[in-house]
């Protein structure tokens, strides 16, 4: 009897840190810090979340445009991201990759996702746009608007998003958090590729 209560206050105890260590990561990836990101905006309006972010990189806008531009280079640069980064065809300005993704946030059973990525390119606006294609969380379509500084030296990412939710988490927060993680995996991914540390985002003034 006193081995069967000590395997179910074990099991219990186990249920407990893992709730609590999924808690804090679903905190960390909602507002845990991040020298990437300047500012942000993450509201949902029915199924459809409408995300914004902006980031700044200390590169000139050419080629921060060029290492958004080769989005297959995401499993040799994030491999524990991005399990799986294949450039199914190119043409005219277009790609289409094959991707595996993992996402920690997620919970078990749902960690490791498959899907599309279509990609469109805009050289002349240094702007990109995609979408997934057959992807069974959330339909999805984005916007990458790269600008210089005002002195040339380094490039500001706007980026916008929306989101549409297939009912697979039915969570917002992990949701949040992870559109969150993916956009913040790429922003180092891009800064990783062209061998820079990340703009530091602005602190609050102290009081």
């Amino acid at each position: 009897m006193k081995a069967i209560l000590a395997i179910v206050v074990a099991v219990v105890l186990a249920i407990v840190l893992y709730l609590g260590y999924a808690r804090w990561k679903i905190e960390q990836a909602l507002s845990g810090p991040a020298k990437e990101i300047v500012s942000e905006s993450m509201t949902k309006t029915g199924d459809t979340w409408h995300v914004s972010f902006v980031s700044k990189f200390a590169a000139p806008v050419d080629r921060v445009y060029e290492a958004f531009t080769h989005p297959e280079r995401a499993h040799e640069l994030a491999p524990e991201s991005f399990l799986k980064s294949d450039l199914v065809k190119a043409e005219d300005e277009t790609k289409l990759l094959d991707l595996i993704v993992r996402l920690d946030i997620l919970p078990p059973g749902f960690k490791v996702q498959t899907l599309k990525l279509d990609y469109h390119f805009f050289p002349a606006e240094h702007r990109i746009t995609s979408q997934t294609i057959g992807s069974k969380l959330a339909d999805i379509d984005a916007t990458y608007q790269l600008e210089p500084t005002s002195d040339g030296s380094g490039t500001v990412l706007r980026f916008t998003e929306t989101s549409k939710d297939k009912g697979g988490i039915p969570i917002e927060d992990v949701q949040k958090g992870a559109l969150r993680e993916i956009y913040l995996t790429q922003v180092r991914i891009v800064n990783k590729g062209l061998g820079l540390a990340p703009e530091e985002a602005p602190q609050p003034a102290a009081d």
